[in-house]
């Protein structure tokens, strides 16, 4: 399996590969397409922080916040997110506005019909990228027939059985699909970029894109939902790591079939906790099909950048809900579902439609 630069590494095996796929399309009309983020925590109701609940239609987030810096009369900087996105969708979304000593309900309603506020609150703190505890999902699926249904309820449950591959969609590596190659000339310095945000999501990319091919042999191996002496093992209830040791193998075991616990790949950077024996050299291989070593990090001329971190390589997945139906539009499935934070929904989409056409 091709792991460097030439590999699109969105492209991975199937983890219900016996389960045919059912074909179809998504996204032909924003309200097929519908996230709804989960909260980590409540607003108190006191504080000079202003929560908003929105619904937006076919509005990325950096626009959401452009308006209403606008409407408030605010920096963008004042203005916080859990995290970004889908433009081509219905996204129900919490938004921060710093607005210490101000009545909110004094500036009016916001004039664009494609953004509706479904609750206000105040809170004391900012809302940061990250507070959030997942997203829940509803996707209608496209140019299917009802009996199809069957066939997206297998596959929903054998990863509800096994855990979700928890992999960079192809949005993460940008419309044209090579940010993670750019990112490698970033951390290479070989390439002059815009400061800031831009080299930051460029050399996300080619994290992930190395992350993705760790998971992606991980999977053809059958070894996904396995924890094996010298993975890092990360717990989902903390986000905590820690080393897998012979002593105590089954214990874990227990506990990775439990889903408190799932095996872990890595972000590379010069800071990252690294996994031991096998697991280690794995990692390793993938990184040298970039002609690096772990120690070329650290030399970086972006190494700032490259703190690195672990994933989980599978996520659970919850509350599953799912039907046929027909409408106006004709025939679709529709798939109900909740991940955590900073999984993608096309990982379970691609298991039920076994295709990578998104």
């Amino acid at each position: 399996m091709s792991t460097g630069p030439e590999r699109e590494p969105w492209r991975l095996p199937y983890s219900t590969a016996d389960v045919p796929g059912i074909g179809g399309r998504i996204k032909e009309r924003p309200e097929d397409f519908l996230v709804e983020e989960l909260p980590l925590y409540e607003p108190c109701g006191e504080g000079e922080h202003v929560y908003l609940f929105l619904e937006k239609r076919s509005m990325g987030t950096p626009e959401l916040v452009a308006l209403l810096a606008e409407h408030f009369g605010v920096e963008r900087r004042a203005i916080g997110t859990a995290g970004l996105k889908d433009s081509d969708a219905v996204t129900r979304q919490h938004v921060s506005v710093h607005l210490p000593g101000v009545d909110e309900a004094s500036f009016g309603t916001l004039r664009d019909e494609r953004v509706a506020v479904l609750w206000v609150d105040r809170h004391t703190n900012k809302l940061r990228t990250g507070h959030l505890s997942g997203n829940r999902f509803v996707i209608r699926i496209r140019g299917v027939s009802m009996p199809d249904v069957l066939r997206a309820r297998a596959v929903l449950g054998a990863l509800e059985r096994s855990g979700v591959p928890n992999a960079f969609g192809p949005q993460r590596f940008g419309a044209k699909g090579d940010n993670h190659r750019a990112g490698y000339a970033v951390v290479r310095g070989r390439r002059k970029t815009p400061a800031g945000s831009k080299k930051r999501l460029l050399v996300s990319a080619w994290q992930s894109s190395v992350f993705n091919a760790v998971l992606a042999e991980r999977m053809a191996s059958g070894t996904l939902d396995a924890i094996e002496t010298g993975d890092l093992a990360f717990v989902h209830a903390s986000g905590a790591v820690f080393a897998v040791q012979a002593e105590g193998l089954d214990e874990t075991r227990s506990r990775a079939a439990a889903f408190d616990v799932s095996p872990s790949g890595p972000l590379w950077g010069t800071s990252m906790t690294r996994a031991s024996g096998k697991i280690d050299a794995a990692e390793v291989a993938a990184l040298a099909a970039w002609e690096l070593e772990p120690e070329d990090l650290a030399a970086s001329p972006e190494a700032k950048l490259l703190p690195g971190a672990r994933r989980p390589l599978r996520v659970p997945l919850a509350d599953i809900d799912l039907e046929g139906g027909i409408d106006e539009h004709g025939g679709y499935v529709k798939i109900a579902f909740d991940l955590p934070a900073g999984s993608y929904a096309t990982s379970v989409v691609r298991e039920v439609c076994k295709t990578d056409a998104f």
